[in-house]
């Protein structure tokens, strides 16, 4: 090894009675107080003390003071025994180094960083230090084995084409990173989580607790979900099916709170469910919930099945029969069977309060002019410019609602079961538009203008009622216009139709 300072005397001899002295009393003080505190660092720094000061102070002394000639075997073997203490000093911080980035995700809990990452440091300081010592402190010229290498290395490549694309595809992988060790991927017919990506291969765990082994050049070419990134939020789509027979708002609803009560399913964002196709027998939905571990999707969609045939009975919501039965099938009797007739219309009519004491003729009558109606909820019953039609809500309730396009749903009241509403004239003048919305599903019937007119006229008592019901509907808008700063002529107001007598005391 040849010398730093070829032709200083003053030099050498800084370096011999200031230097040294320092290094080995500074190494000897750093030990000990690294020992005091049980550093993991303590190692290196003892190696640096036993090994690299004392050789590099014989190194020192033999060129310096003895002259010895650098090209001299004992001083090659010297400094290589100075360059090996102090490389192997050097790993040993590594380690160190390397040992706490892996601790770093149970510590912490972010992701780990993959074992190939971690070993190419210490592959590079393994291989400078035996550029260093071969070329270095042997002066051996490395052209001519770098000429052989290179014609060599196409040999290697071809019979080694297979482990080199391994380790190609490795790094590729660390580059890229499409995954980590612990997340939980998919590829092709692989699916588990990820332990280890080397240099030739990544492991896998799949659910069944088995090793998988799978090449990075098969990995690197395949396509790959990641259920951990970037997020750890997964959703969970389960296909049910329901008889034609339930209502869609009961069954959404019944499948919603099954998904809610399912272990593992989180609240933000709260599970859906939605219609995807009416069919004959059944209707089939589809329930959609968040779950933030992947691997416990089998398990809660278990769960879910579970609970989606307990909460059927619960919810009156039947679920498909798996039996298969026989029927002759009439066409014309089930046509028949299945028209609501006046009679059912005139029983809707009695239960009605306010037309419940009518004569038997006028209750004919109006079942002989009225429909029938079922509303979903939400769904608009009256929209505005709908024809004026007295509308009786059998089942269900109801809001009467003023609305404007991009400003809040002002609510008037509320229409319970039993309970006479319509419109029977213009609405008032207003920029608002009076709308009555579903709030449950609901059984409407629905009496044309001309047949309540004939009623009203046949049963007059009937009409002061219905007046006292526009004026009603009129104060409440009133009271609920001026709450908002809104306004209404009594004119126009009073023109309205409404809700019930009872919704306004005064």
């Amino acid at each position: 090894m040849s010398s730093p300072f070829p032709d200083s005397s003053a030099a050498w001899a800084a370096l011999i009675i200031v230097v040294l002295p320092l290094l080995i009393i500074g190494a000897g003080e750093l030990e000990e107080r690294l020992r005091q505190r049980d550093s993991k660092y303590r190692t290196m720094i003892s190696t640096v003390r036993v090994w690299v000061v004392p050789l590099l102070t014989l190194w020192v002394l033999a060129r310096a003071l003895f002259d010895i000639d650098p090209e001299n075997p004992f001083l090659r073997v010297l400094g290589s025994a100075v360059l090996l203490s102090g490389a192997s000093a050097a790993l040993s911080a590594l380690r160190v180094v390397v040992a706490g980035l892996a601790d770093r995700p149970r510590r912490t809990g972010r992701r780990p960083i993959p074992r190939l990452l971690l070993a190419v440091p210490r592959l590079l300081l393994i291989l400078g230090t035996a550029w260093i010592l071969v070329a270095g402190v042997w002066g051996v010229d490395l052209s001519a084995a770098l000429t052989a290498l290179g014609v060599t290395s196409l040999v290697i490549s071809f019979a080694l084409q297979d482990t080199l694309s391994g380790i190609a595809s490795g790094f590729t992988l660390l580059v890229d990173q499409p995954f980590s060790p612990g997340d939980w991927i998919e590829s092709e017919e692989v699916e588990g989580r990820v332990i280890d990506v080397n240099w030739r291969a990544t492991r896998i765990q799949d659910r069944n607790g088995d090793l998988v082994v799978i090449p990075n050049g098969q990995l690197a070419n395949a396509t790959i979900t990641n259920y951990d990134q970037p997020s750890r939020l997964h959703r969970v789509m389960v296909p049910v099916q329901i008889e034609r027979t339930a209502p869609p708002t009961a069954a959404i609803e019944m499948l919603v709170d099954a998904a809610r009560s399912t272990p593992g399913v989180v609240e933000d964002p709260p599970p859906f469910a939605r219609v995807t196709q009416i069919a004959d027998p059944v209707v089939d939905y589809q329930a959609s919930m968040w779950i933030d571990d992947y691997t416990i999707a089998p398990r809660v969609k278990a769960d879910f099945g579970a609970l989606v045939w307990y909460l059927s009975y619960r919810h009156d919501v039947p679920l498909p029969n798996p039996a298969q039965d026989l029927y002759l099938f009439d066409g014309t009797k089930t046509a028949i069977e299945s028209q609501i007739t006046a009679a059912d219309i005139r029983r809707r009519i009695v239960d009605t309060p306010l037309l419940a004491d009518l004569d038997d003729d006028v209750l004919d009558q109006l079942a002989a002019a009225a429909s029938i109606g079922q509303y979903r909820r939400g769904e608009t019953i009256i929209a505005e410019g709908a024809q004026r039609n007295v509308l009786l809500l059998h089942e269900g309730r109801a809001r009467l609602v003023l609305r404007r396009e991009g400003a809040e749903d002002l609510d008037v009241v509320d229409i319970e079961a039993g309970e006479v509403f319509g419109v029977l004239d213009e609405p008032p003048e207003t920029d608002r538009a009076a709308l009555v919305v579903a709030m449950t599903d609901c059984d409407v019937v629905t009496i044309p203008p001309e047949a309540a007119g004939r009623v009203i006229s046949l049963a007059p008592e009937l009409a002061a009622v219905l007046e006292q019901l526009a004026v009603t509907r009129r104060r409440r808008i009133e009271r609920v216009l001026r709450r908002m700063g809104g306004t209404a002529t009594d004119e126009s107001a009073s023109r309205g139709a409404t809700a019930t007598p009872q919704d306004d005391p005064s």
